[in-house]
């Protein structure tokens, strides 16, 4: 019983979800005398290794080519090209992106100031020239007229800003299937995982890349390290 739940499983926290589920329902059947005997202990664990895997990633160059592909001549065009920028330039979560309202935008210094992140605190994040332009493209001439504030709209009537930050994602996952690119998974977070190994593989003091991504954990920006193969050969020590 126990392996026919498992093998449906594909990662090892859904593993250890699911082995962690059945415990507490033989636990509840015992205390409720429905079974004679506990169980729970017969159930194993499933070791669940913080970190254990490499974090999903595109290479730069297909990011590139997936921005490219889309084309501007159709206020969705406009739309995606800038979310797609603002996502692998910024690191930003698809939440963050959703709640995105036009008075974080501070046109002159070239910043974002994203508010109510998943840390609840504020950030500011740079706004790059290229990504800029394209942000600039798309709420001149292509944000429909509404008087929501937030920056990116859902063209679908009635027109309104985006219920929930899975349906970035689905944007994203289709514009990088239509540049040919293949995902097994992910969709706006798969930016944020391209960018941040791109910065760790150009030597960005890791410090830096935390405070980009809004972590408050060092630790959890260690994640990333992990890609940066040349990086940890050349710190390994010689074999005497």
């Amino acid at each position: 019983m126990t392996h026919d739940l498992l093998s449906g499983c594909r990662s090892d926290s859904t593993r250890s979800s699911t082995t962690a589920y059945m415990r507490s329902f033989l636990r509840y059947l015992y205390w409720a005398n429905l079974n004679a005997r506990d169980l729970a202990p017969f159930v194993p664990r499933t070791p669940c290794w913080r970190q254990a895997h490499l974090p999903p990633r595109l290479a730069w160059e297909d990011v590139q080519h997936a921005i490219d592909a889309i084309e501007t001549t159709t206020p969705s065009g406009m739309r995606d090209r800038a979310m797609m920028l603002l996502l692998a330039t910024t690191g930003m979560r698809a939440g963050e992106l959703r709640d995105l309202e036009l008075g974080g935008i501070r046109w002159r210094t070239g910043e974002l100031v994203l508010r109510h992140t998943k840390g609840r605190r504020d950030r500011v994040v740079p706004l790059l020239d290229k990504t800029g332009v394209a942000l600039a493209e798309y709420v001149l001439h292509a944000q429909p007229l509404t008087t929501d504030r937030r920056v990116f709209l859902s063209y679908a009537p009635p027109v309104r800003a985006f219920r929930h930050s899975g349906a970035i994602s689905r944007i994203i996952r289709v514009r990088l299937e239509r540049a040919g690119i293949p995902i097994q998974r992910g969709g706006a977070h798969l930016l944020r995982h391209s960018l941040a190994t791109r910065l760790i593989e150009q030597h960005r003091p890791i410090k830096e890349v935390a405070d980009l991504l809004g972590h408050r954990n060092i630790d959890t920006t260690s994640f990333y390290v992990k890609v940066a193969v040349p990086q940890l050969a050349d710190v390994a020590l010689p074999f005497p």
